[in-house]
């Protein structure tokens, strides 16, 4: 793939995200306004539990298949079938656990869940059907599919807690919205990969179990942004984890960009896998563009704190303004790890990022038990900081051994660290709650 060629998908990937990022955020925002942070506190939480339920139905199949069509694109066919199979195996298994969980869950809650456990379930198998334009090549055709889709999400859900502003009126249009938009991106999908069918049973159960260390490795990965809710929501409750998961959608949309870089890098990558020279020059790209993403946006949350909350949230939220910064730090820290992970990636290192990331949650967890209950939402992002520089010093050691040492990128990101300094409430981190 020429560098033209390379920058004209990773422009598309990006016009793509960045439609769902911009009306996924405003979409958000919406909600957090009007429901206030107790109400939307209580959709994040369950939103958080349906996510946690849907990680065995994604059990990271993205990762795996574009690792496998980029090593053997003459297979896609075929791998895009099995996989399906095992999704639909998967999904199916979710919604049988879910359903059956509702006899546990308060009465005021269960049509939330439900309604988001449905909605995240039809947004997962949208998310297999994208892999099919990536491994086609069509990045275009996935562009102009996610501006459609994102407009009408947003409406979709806007004007409904417009119109009604409770958690269940938000759930139902979440789902709503999500079901609609699985439909559209399968029926696009159709033109393209029409011979596109579940493959049998057996062929799927394989690829549940080649693909059982990307499956652990995202599940780990994932509880990210997730089990946050349940942390705060025990030590806190749901006004910090509207608090907190309204930092986090501004938080994820940037993080999103690491999806771009890791659609279009990740195939490049694991052509080259075999060729350490190669496998070299192409990680010292990798690593410029997710240090310099992870530095701007990070920067950015830091800098722009009080002026993002005020003319976002509003001042129900302003709490929000003392976490941005640090969540700043915490972003920067992630992508600087996700350079890395993604030569691990591409060179079928995916068992040790697994026990690496099932190491740091077992950090995080430990000391979470004290910091949170002392420092609240900060306490929290703090633990995660934490967490996250093991991963990277992890995958640093491990990342070198395969693809060699990338100083320049090295002391960059190091020097790059301390331009968050001035923006940190230290104070805050010392007070309780």
């Amino acid at each position: 793939m020429s560098h033209m060629s390379l920058l004209k998908n990773v422009a598309l990937m990006g016009t793509s995200t960045a439609m769902r990022l911009g009306f996924g955020l405003l979409t958000f925002v919406v909600m957090a306004r009007l429901l206030g942070p107790d109400s939307f506190g209580l959709v994040m939480l369950w939103m958080s539990v349906a996510t946690l339920a849907t990680l065995l139905a994604n059990f990271g199949f993205t990762p795996y298949l574009l690792r496998e069509i980029g090593s053997h694109p003459e297979s896609a066919q075929q791998a895009m079938s099995e996989v399906l199979t095992a999704k639909l195996l998967l999904s199916a298994l979710v919604a049988f656990v879910g359903f059956v969980s509702l006899y546990w869950v308060g009465a005021d809650s269960r049509l939330v869940f439900m309604a988001l456990l449905v909605a995240l379930l039809a947004d997962s198998m949208t998310e297999f059907f994208n892999v099919g334009f990536r491994a086609t090549n069509r990045f275009a055709d996935e562009t102009r599919l996610a501006s459609i889709a994102a407009t009408l999400q947003f409406a979709i859900v806007a004007g409904t807690v417009w119109g009604d502003a409770t958690a269940a009126s938000a759930a139902l249009a979440f789902m709503v919205s999500r079901i609609a938009v699985l439909g559209m991106t399968w029926l696009a999908q159709r033109r393209y990969f029409s011979g596109l069918r579940g493959a049998a049973i057996a062929a799927g159960i394989k690829r549940v179990r080649e693909a059982a260390a990307f499956g652990v490795d995202f599940g780990l990965q994932s509880l990210f942004g997730q089990i946050d809710s349940v942390v705060l929501n025990h030590f806190a409750g749901p006004a910090a984890v509207g608090v907190y998961q309204a930092g986090m959608r501004l938080f994820n949309g940037g993080a999103q960009a690491a999806g771009i870089l890791a659609n279009v890098f990740l195939p490049r990558a694991a052509r080259v896998a075999n060729d350490a020279k190669q496998l070299g020059s192409e990680s010292g790209r990798i690593q410029w563009a997710f240090v310099l993403v992870g530095l701007g946006f990070g920067l950015l949350l830091a800098g722009c704190a009080e002026f993002i909350v005020s003319f976002l949230f509003g001042g129900a939220f302003s709490e929000l303004h003392m976490v941005l910064p640090w969540l700043g730090v915490l972003f920067f820290i992630r992508f600087f790890a996700s350079s890395w992970g993604l030569v691990l990636t591409s060179a079928g290192a995916q068992s040790f990022r697994a026990i690496t990331n099932l190491l740091q949650w077992i950090v995080v967890l430990v000391v979470a038990a004290t910091a949170v209950p002392n420092w609240g939402i900060i306490g929290w992002v703090a633990c995660l900081i934490v967490g996250n520089l093991l991963i990277s010093a992890a995958y640093c050691v491990k990342g070198i051994q395969i693809a060699g040492p990338r100083w320049p990128q090295f002391v960059f990101s190091l020097v790059s660290a301390a331009m968050f300094v001035p923006f940190l409430h230290w104070p805050a981190l010392r007070s309780s709650g």
